[in-house]
């Protein structure tokens, strides 16, 4: 057994548990201190009669991380309709934003945030293009609920000489406020095509970086001056893009970042296997964050996470937004990306909601994997059928601590 001397303050029990090397651990038993820290895992035999021990029926699994979410945009369910195609739906976005009043974006980011933690949900890397989603993120400080790392996002096209004005705009005031609010925050850029050359470089050095990159068909045909998000960027500037020599997206991100980056890669829905591979090849710390639900909601599409699989690369979940989505549930996302992936291991799909979550976002060291001495939470998962070890329609997920 992997344990601390500290007084047991709870064990808890399942016929599986999801062990911190991302195995399924048989008859599981999981003890906790007082304060959450974990004392101790282990498999032990007849564990439904262990003294002193709740036994639950599925997986137990620590609190999940949810690597990709805009909690500003809860005002949005069903505001947008399903499968319009990127172009349309970023119009709605930004045609739309203003519906919500201040009061009503920022009830409605509370609701979510607790929403996510009684589903089990510890940690969230969220997108923040301003600060509506703060008093949500404040709240689950004080009351010691979620982990938020705020992404401060920006995007545009500005003149060269325009660049750093607009990028000070543009970040400034959301990184202050999350600094006055002690948030963990970041800048990050949006996407390898709604930004101009020296702005994209702006924040090379950010620490922490989350970029939606290759989302959707409409960008494929991009550095060949074709296809729906050229049209858009290019009406959009004014002129044509000044970063089209880099030939393509993932080249554009080796061409522009140090090697040294931390870098999330959101979607990737459209990433070929040589764009994986040359990112994979040129960057210490990339991770994948895979969206289904959202993709599918969007384009009808979906990421590529067999591939990703067999290649050993580090993948996480997220749930995108309200925008973009009918929940903020990372139960839902696994479901249905199982359901679309049958030969993707459960341990797998568990490990990459969990721990590869918490790592991206540099929570690792605390949450994410049942290991003596962080507070990860505890979750139970059920409606699993354990002979085939699959999640069925009706699996769910409810916070035990």
């Amino acid at each position: 057994m992997k344990n601390s001397t500290s007084t047991v303050w709870r064990s808890v029990a399942a016929p599986y548990l999801l062990d911190s090397d991302g195995t399924l651990l048989r008859n599981g038993v999981v003890r906790f201190a007082a304060d959450g820290t974990v004392l101790g895992v282990e498999s032990c035999d007849r564990i439904d009669s262990l003294p002193q021990t709740e036994y639950h029926n599925g997986i137990l699994i620590p609190g999940m991380t949810n690597a990709h979410c805009h909690l500003e945009l809860s005002c949005f369910k069903g505001a947008i309709p399903s499968q319009v195609g990127m172009v349309e739906f970023i119009r709605n976005v930004v045609s739309r934003r203003n519906d919500f009043s201040r009061e009503e974006q920022e009830e409605r980011a509370i609701e979510e945030d607790l929403s996510m933690w009684r589903e089990g949900i510890q940690a969230v890397g969220d997108i923040s293009n301003d600060t509506t989603s703060f008093p949500a993120k404040v709240k689950a400080k004080t009351e010691g609920r979620t982990r938020y790392h705020t992404f401060a996002e920006f995007f545009g096209l500005p003149a060269d000489d325009e660049a750093e004005a607009f990028y000070r705009r543009s970040v400034d005031p959301v990184v202050a406020a999350a600094d006055r609010a002690g948030l963990p925050v970041t800048p990050t850029q949006h996407s390898t095509y709604f930004m101009s050359d020296r702005l994209f470089k702006r924040a090379a050095d950010s620490p922490l970086m989350s970029i939606h990159f290759m989302e959707t068909p409409a960008e494929v045909d991009f550095f060949d001056r074709k296809g729906g998000i050229f049209e858009l960027v290019s009406a959009s500037a004014g002129r044509e893009p000044d970063f089209l020599a880099y030939g393509g997206h993932a080249e554009r991100l080796v061409g522009s970042l140090p090697r040294e980056a931390h870098l999330i890669l959101i979607h990737n829905t459209q990433m070929r296997r040589q764009d994986m591979e040359l990112i994979m090849g040129y960057f210490e710390d990339v991770t994948f964050v895979l969206c289904p639900r959202s993709n599918y909601y969007i384009d009808a599409d979906f990421p590529p996470a067999q591939m990703l699989y067999e290649a050993g690369a580090r993948v996480a979940l997220g749930t995108d937004s309200l925008s973009s989505n009918r929940s903020l549930s990372m139960v839902e996302e696994m479901k249905w990306l199982c359901a679309h992936n049958p030969a993707l291991p459960l341990a797998a799909v568990l490990q990459w909601a969990t721990l590869n979550g918490a790592r991206a976002l540099r929570f690792g060291d605390e949450i994410g994997s049942f290991e003596p001495g962080k507070r990860p939470g505890a979750v139970l998962l059920t409606g699993v059928d354990f002979d085939a070890m699959r999640l069925r329609e009706d699996a769910k997920t409810v916070r035990l601590l």
